[in-house]
């Protein structure tokens, strides 16, 4: 019976030992799992902040683009607010051309009562408000600018080419 009594003690101290070793791995395995965990959670974060600092980056870059184009198109008068061309809407005068939206004095298209075709005219948008339709050119001199208000109404505008 002692002999028994002695080979099951030293079967117990064995798996006391065992558990203890498989304990301390199982600590160790544990450890390094949570380690394992933070590492992989850090490098999704990372990685999420990469990503989402790329993606911010290019929203700027998109961003600075359209307001280079957007700036370039109302520089030019090239669109209207409504987002048309200038050359899709008739005016008749500078002045409806500034009331449009166009505030950038150069050459626009006006269409004038009686006259079959377009003409292209200088527009001052800075002058006294803007809107001014500007006389640059006479052709032949043909026609005397030396009249009053009234005159310059009744000029017959089929003479526009002298202008």
């Amino acid at each position: 019976l002692t002999v028994n009594k002695l080979r099951n003690y030293l079967l117990e101290q064995k798996i006391f030992e065992m558990e203890g070793k498989h304990k301390e791995e199982l600590d160790t395995l544990k450890e390094e799992k949570e380690n394992l965990q933070g590492l992989l959670e850090r490098q999704q974060l990372n990685r999420a902040t990469t990503n989402n600092s790329v993606l911010q980056k290019q929203q700027l870059e998109l961003m600075d683009t359209v307001h280079s184009l957007v700036n370039l198109c109302t520089k030019e008068g090239i669109l209207l607010k409504g987002g048309k061309k200038e050359e899709e809407k008739p005016f008749r005068d500078c002045a409806d051309v500034y009331q449009a939206g166009f505030n950038k004095s150069g050459i626009y298209t006006i269409y004038i009562n009686n006259m079959p075709e377009p003409k292209k005219v200088f527009c001052n948008m800075d002058l006294n408000g803007g809107g001014w339709t500007v006389i640059q050119h006479r052709e032949d001199g043909s026609l005397d600018f030396q009249r009053g208000w009234k005159e310059y109404k009744m000029v017959s505008w089929k003479n526009l080419h002298s202008f």
